[in-house]
């Protein structure tokens, strides 16, 4: 099926079963299940992750580890925020509407049905079954947990504000000086 322009249609990959699943929040998901299961994201603690090898396969897996970061570690959260907003992953709606494979309102055509029954055929593996069914239907808890579950994140008292959430800054000393302030004005606070 030639794409409008005279473009051949792309041969749809996991990544775009994934969008036509369920959409975006989607891709993501399966890209860090991908991820995760050849090692190169690890799992420090349920809901955050690290980069262990930035080998990049897909242009999808390439914006997910980019939004994980080279160094330290972030939340599943932040990955999500940022995988999602880079055009690498917003620009596969627009693609799969063109394809006549997404409708207007995110739903996949008969097309994009046809291809997410040849997909639930060939369910083989954790990234295509995460693709397809999200990852909370994952049977391995600790890759569930690994994408599903927040952080912990330890709440200082009298502050409302978690120093946990600070360490995903993209400035680790400048996380570690407003930590150590919440600190110091919590210790101030009750003394």
């Amino acid at each position: 099926m030639p794409r409008p322009g005279g473009a051949a249609m792309t041969q749809p990959d996991v990544y775009d079963v994934a969008c036509l699943a369920g959409g975006p929040h989607r891709v993501v998901d399966t890209a860090l299940v991908a991820l995760l299961v050849t090692g190169r994201v690890r799992a420090v603690a349920p809901g955050e992750l690290q980069v262990v090898e930035a080998r990049r396969r897909h242009a999808v897996e390439a914006a997910v580890l980019d939004a994980v970061g080279a160094r330290g570690r972030r939340s599943v959260e932040t990955v999500h925020w940022r995988a999602e907003a880079d055009e690498r992953i917003a620009g596969m709606v627009p693609r799969l509407r063109s394809e006549r494979l997404l409708g207007r309102f995110l739903g996949p055509t008969a097309a994009g049905r046809r291809v997410l029954e040849r997909a639930r055929a060939a369910d083989v593996g954790p990234v295509l079954h995460a693709a397809l069914l999200g990852p909370a239907q994952l049977a391995d808890p600790a890759l569930r947990a690994a994408v599903l579950e927040p952080p912990r994140r330890p709440v200082l008292p009298d502050s409302g504000v978690s120093p946990w959430v600070l360490s995903f800054a993209d400035g680790c000393e400048a996380a570690q000086r407003t930590r150590d302030q919440l600190l110091g004005r919590s210790v101030d606070a009750r003394g």
